[in-house]
């Protein structure tokens, strides 16, 4: 067993910890050690800001667990393959809409000892539900919470109803008193920038376990809606700078919530703790059967069918490549540069018929504080 396994078989949150993430200084290899795997493409919102173009009433298009148990435990046991998942994690679409292929994926990995966390908006993280993935296992969730807002809310998560925000809040501090390790995402731009100091210490109040800040990243809709959503690149640090300010005991003291910025190398210059490439460690795996170094990034590395290789070849075709797709901040091609440096052009493109159809909705203009 590698050192990094036994670390997370001792520790169920290893992964999940900052000072266990490769933070920076992302040329010299970093190996694999983690999958997200997408498993439907459908939503029970459509969000503007959206990455991965789904939304209410989009084609579901669910995984077929079946043949990703496979690929995966193909890799997991490879006695030749000296790289392996530390951790398995699980985003759609919104995934709580299909447990069944949650509990088919996550429950034997739970029984393996293998670190797994779902990826949701948080409106059906029910005590049903919670009970659910508990029983699977389930090592922890990763909640997207943008705004405490309602207006704000119905305006960035189409579909949204009054008293969401404080549901989505009450589902959190649900998910935290089961036991979950519970990591809060506030996806930050034009809209809500001024909310997040408050936000944080709500959280803390909850109780999570992290809060992680994410520059809005323009890719998918998001990059669609660009103009409504994102800060300049010089407005950006601004707001990091005020952030800065009203956590700065916060963030000396290290107590409460860990409190991380992703994807925003120069926050690291104001104090915050930086991933400068939330996916640098992980393969994405779409349910089309595409394997990608991440969901921002176009990047390619082959399909994770059994039939095709797998992912023990997207794991071997990932090392191939490494040095011509990372620098010390991570995928090159990544869009999230646009928020302080520039992309580069893509090495490996996605085969085109991954795009996804185009969105049923418009957006209408954010409600937002000047």
């Amino acid at each position: 067993m590698s050192n990094l396994r036994a670390n997370a078989s001792s520790d169920p949150y290893y992964k999940f910890r900052a000072e266990n993430f490769p933070q920076t200084d992302l040329s010299s290899y970093v190996p694999t050690d983690g999958v997200e795997v997408k498993f439907l493409d459908g939503c029970n919102r459509a969000c503007i800001f959206c990455v991965n173009e789904d939304y209410i009433g989009k084609r579901l298009n669910p995984l077929d667990t079946d043949k990703f148990v496979t690929s995966l435990f193909d890799w997991i046991d490879d006695p030749d393959e000296p790289e392996k998942p530390a951790a398995v994690f699980g985003t759609g679409g919104e995934p709580l809409m299909a447990l069944d292929l949650v509990d088919a994926v996550f429950r034997p990995l739970g029984e393996r000892g293998i670190t797994t966390r779902l990826v949701t908006n948080g409106t059906l993280l029910t005590e049903e539900r919670i009970a659910k993935l508990t029983d699977m296992k389930l090592s922890g969730v990763k909640v997207t919470f943008n705004t405490a807002d309602d207006q704000r809310l119905l305006a960035l998560m189409k579909g949204s109803h009054d008293g969401d925000a404080q549901r989505i809040l009450d589902n959190i501090k649900r998910a935290k008193q089961s036991g979950l390790w519970v990591f809060v995402r506030i996806g930050m731009g034009r809209h809500n920038h001024d909310e997040v100091v408050d936000l944080y210490h709500t959280l803390a109040g909850i109780g999570v376990d992290v809060v992680q800040i994410k520059p809005w990243i323009p890719s998918g809709l998001a990059a669609t809606n660009q103009t409504e959503l994102c800060l300049s690149p010089q407005r950006l640090f601004d707001v990091f700078m005020g952030i800065a300010e009203g956590l700065g005991e916060v963030i000396e003291s290290g107590e409460g919530p860990e409190l991380t910025v992703s994807c925003y190398p120069p926050a690291r210059q104001l104090g915050f703790t930086v991933k400068d490439c939330a996916n640098v460690a992980k393969i994405y795996a779409e349910p089309c059967g595409h394997a990608l170094i991440c969901n921002f990034s176009d990047e390619y590395l082959g399909s994770w069918y059994p039939e095709d290789g797998g992912l023990l070849a997207c794991v071997q075709k990932r090392r191939e490549m490494y040095s011509q797709i990372m620098d010390d901040h991570g995928v090159a091609s990544c869009p999230a540069r646009m928020n302080w440096s520039t992309p580069t052009s893509v090495v490996s493109p996605t085969p085109i018929d991954w795009k996804a159809e185009a969105p049923v909705f418009a957006p209408d203009s954010l409600l937002r504080k000047p």
